[in-house]
């Protein structure tokens, strides 16, 4: 018997068909085991760390007073330019003076809107409050002025 006896001849057409009927079944089995496979199980609520709720307590601080503690700033002197701008020298939460632009942050939270020769002004998370000169430091004077010592230090 010779080697080719052994196996029946197959011409292409019925080669052809065979190949596409194994890979017609081939292909509905791996989209049947995709389709039918198990899911992947969640953690129940409670369980699930990550996803743990997230709750606001700012308005009921606010109901007994926890609003947002306010920066203290004090003016020991300024540098006035007609348009708002300039520079100050303040306190910040009775700290040494330090000198601050127009627009600069004092605070996280905190800037100097602007400045005049009687006040300047500080944006607190969005309301502005005037804070004024110590007596007797506002007005059109021309050159330096002596500061005294509490209000150097922060205490006006």
């Amino acid at each position: 018997m010779s080697a080719s006896s052994r196996f029946p001849r197959m011409d292409a057409p019925a080669f052809l068909k065979g190949a596409a009927v194994v890979a017609i079944a081939i292909g509905a089995g791996v989209w049947g085991a995709l389709l039918l496979a198990p899911t992947a199980s969640e953690l129940p609520p409670a369980l699930d760390a990550a996803q743990a709720p997230q709750h606001d307590t700012a308005p009921v601080a606010q109901w007994f007073g926890g609003a947002a503690l306010r920066v203290r700033v004090a003016a020991a002197g300024v540098i006035a330019a007609g348009d708002g701008g300039g520079a100050a020298l303040l306190s910040v939460d009775g700290g040494p003076v330090r000198a601050y632009r127009a627009g600069q942050s004092l605070a996280p939270g905190v800037t100097l809107d602007s400045v005049a020769a009687a006040a300047v002004f500080i944006d607190q998370d969005g309301v502005v409050e005037e804070v004024a000169m110590p007596a007797g430091q506002a007005g059109d004077i021309q050159g330096f002025v002596p500061v005294s010592p509490a209000v150097a230090a922060g205490r006006p």
